[in-house]
Formats: C-alpha cells, sequence, structure tokens
C-alpha cells in the first residue's frame, strides 16, 4: 500500500507509504487493552499539514489501503 485513508470524526485524512496491516494491528491493540495512542497524519490536499489523531477505544474510525496504480 502506497497510501492509507482514514476516516476520523466524520473528516477525512491520510498516511503515506505506511503499512496497512501495521495501522490495523496498533488500532486493535488500543482497542483491546484501552491504551490510547496518538497516530499522526496528513491533513488537507496538495499541501499536507501533519495532525495527530487521539485513537482510544470508542472513538470511530476507518481505514482504506490506497493501491500504488
Amino acid at each position: 500500500m502506497k497510501r492509507i485513508a482514514i476516516t476520523y470524526g466524520g473528516v477525512p485524512y491520510s498516511m503515506g507509504n505506511t503499512d496497512l496491516a501495521v495501522i490495523k494491528s496498533r488500532l486493535l491493540d488500543s482497542a483491546t487493552t484501552g491504551t490510547p495512542f496518538w497516530l499522526t497524519v496528513n491533513s488537507g490536499e496538495g499541501s499536507y499539514q501533519e495532525t495527530d489523531l487521539l485513537i482510544a477505544p470508542g472513538v470511530p474510525v476507518a481505514i482504506t489501503g490506497i493501491d500504488a496504480d
């Protein structure tokens, strides 16, 4: 996966050069252990701004792998 699309609180974000399986594992770990963490993502289009999202149990997050093609 070249990019990952993330929806958090209904707002779209993205991550580049990231392994989808690694992000899924981190999200699952947080949900099962109850341990929150900060996930650094990109916000905006064209000129991205680095943004930190607080990932915690009960916070709705959707992720989609975007193919390199």
